[in-house]
């Protein structure tokens, strides 16, 4: 009896760390599985990056060899050049199964921040004003608009000599935490967040007003803007008879493809039709060929999306600065 009580007890014992073993060994194995499974997950995740950031490489290389193209055939820039219409079949023949969407623009058609460096612009001064004053920016009013010129014009001109309502070294050095004036041309728009009454709102937009950031750049420093390439709230600037109206006629007449090559001319606003002739513009503000593009490539595949963006200098066909890259 006894006996048989001990080998009971024993097959018991032995059951349980059988099905103790066993637990212990399906524990194991599924968190292997659950590791492997990981692994897998990033290495597939580091594939597709790796393929995205070659996609947009490629997309890259094909807008500089568009823009470079472009200069082959003429000496102006409008959103009829090969640049500018780069169709989507274009890019699936570089980039195959992975969904590509390449954007070029001329940031010559927008005001350039570095040209406020110059104190005998006035008229440019001028432009910028209109712009700030149109009411598609939040600004309070034109003594606003006017201190915030006159601070930018201080931050990237490389005096210390304080405009009429600007701001130089005296003034960022009482700032929480103090800074210095840059006093040179700026490279990042990020930086405008500096100046003397740049605010978040205004540089980004908000719900009731868009982005300064989308109407200028800190590229360039000449002043000139591309007539074929501004956007509505830049040609609306350009002389104090304009609204959005007549900015649109000149949209639309530059958006025709038979005006194609009239847009060879930067005197080409004078011939749209139900444009006052008492409207003229300065042949000083204006041009029709880029200088510096940006370049927004978008790839994505599956779940996983890649976005870069490129700064372009372009001088000839022959010779382009990339002044700029970065992936996201």
């Amino acid at each position: 009896m006894v006996s048989d009580r001990i080998g009971s007890d024993q097959s018991g014992i032995a059951l349980v760390l059988t099905l103790l073993t066993i637990s212990f060994l399906v524990a194991i194995t599924v968190q292997l599985m659950i590791t492997i499974d990981r692994q897998v997950t990033v290495a597939t995740a580091q594939r597709e990056q790796v393929r995205l950031d070659a996609m947009a490489l490629a997309g890259l290389n094909l807008a500089r060899a568009a823009l470079a193209a472009d200069l082959k055939e003429n000496k102006s820039d409008s959103i009829h050049d090969g640049w500018a219409t780069l169709s989507p079949d274009k890019l699936k023949a570089v980039t195959g199964e992975v969904e590509t969407r390449l954007t070029v623009t001329d940031l010559g058609g927008r005001l350039q921040v570095n040209a406020l460096a110059d104190r005998t612009k006035e008229t440019y001064r001028q432009v910028w004003l209109r712009l700030l004053l149109s009411g598609r920016f939040k600004v309070g009013g034109e003594a606003e608009a006017e201190a915030l010129v006159d601070a930018l014009g201080d931050w990237v001109d490389q005096d210390d000599e304080e405009r009429e309502r600007g701001a130089e070294e005296s003034f960022y050095r009482t700032r929480v935490p103090p800074h210095s004036c840059r006093n040179n041309s700026v490279t990042d728009i990020e930086e405008l967040l500096l100046v003397k009454g740049m605010t978040p709102e205004l540089l980004y937009g908000d719900d009731q007003h868009i982005a300064l950031a989308s109407v200028i750049t800190v590229m360039g420093d000449d002043g000139v803007v591309n007539l074929n390439t501004a956007p509505a709230p830049v040609l609306e600037a350009l002389s104090p008879g304009m609204n959005k109206k007549l900015a649109q006629l000149l949209i639309d007449f530059r958006e025709n493809q038979r005006n194609v090559k009239l847009l060879a001319n930067p005197t080409w606003y004078r011939q749209v039709s139900g444009f006052p002739g008492s409207i003229e513009f300065d042949a000083a503000l204006l041009t029709v060929a880029g200088t510096f593009f940006e370049v927004r490539v978008d790839a994505a595949m599956h779940q996983f999306r890649r976005t870069g963006t490129a700064v372009l200098l372009r001088e000839d066909e022959q010779r382009q600065i990339l002044l700029s890259w970065k992936l996201e």
